[in-house]
């Protein structure tokens, strides 16, 4: 698994309960960057198109940052850069 991998996560399958890969719960939010709280958590899917599309991809922020977010796409761009950039 990859281990410098600490802001995104996937399943393989749409029949999974547990993902192939999970980021650390209290890994850091990717809008301010500070460790994410199970008080204040916001988990958001997203599915890649094109090279990954068989997977479904998840991410985790501040739900208190993530209603800052006027754009309401989070940091999905980021995360599918990231993906690619590592090939997940």
């Amino acid at each position: 698994m990859p281990s410098e991998n600490t802001f995104y996560g996937w399943f393989d399958d749409a029949d999974q309960t547990v993902p192939s890969y999970e980021p650390p719960r209290d890994a850091p939010c990717l809008f301010c960057g500070t460790e994410i709280r199970a008080d204040d958590v916001r988990t958001h899917s997203l599915f890649h198109q094109g090279d990954y599309a068989a997977r479904s991809y998840f991410y985790r922020t501040h739900q208190t940052c993530a209603e800052r977010d006027h754009t309401n796409t989070a940091m999905d761009g980021f995360v599918i850069d990231m993906i690619a950039r590592n090939g997940d």
